[in-house]
């Protein structure tokens, strides 16, 4: 096999490779904007805080505030809005999670 005809077949398989890598790129253009569509289909979520709950004598309590998406909440929780989680850290006495720190969130000091 000649120089020239190891070089044609060189530029032959960078096309080829080039038609894949223009095919991948545009699939992955396709899936951004429909992933950008149900993105903007979805509610946004109405809560921003949950309130962990413990159980004191037989009942369930409140425990503590958190972020919405703060790991240290437990299972047992409740979904609360801003005001809600505001009233339960300032009026209701419920600590706020010393990791998440829902109280910066919310403005209080």
């Amino acid at each position: 096999m000649s120089r020239l005809d190891r070089l044609r077949s060189v530029r032959e398989w960078l096309v080829w490779q080039l038609r894949r890598t223009d095919d991948t790129i545009a699939e992955l253009e396709r899936q951004e904007v429909v992933t950008a569509r149900a993105a903007r289909t979805l509610p946004s979520p109405a809560f921003g805080y949950r309130l962990a709950m413990r159980r004191a004598g037989g009942r369930p309590a409140p425990d503590s505030v958190h972020t919405d998406d703060c790991g240290m909440a437990g299972k047992n929780t409740k979904p609360l809005g801003r005001d809600q989680a505001l009233r339960a850290i300032t009026e209701d006495g419920v600590t706020a999670c010393p990791y998440c720190r829902p109280d910066t969130g919310l403005g209080v000091l």
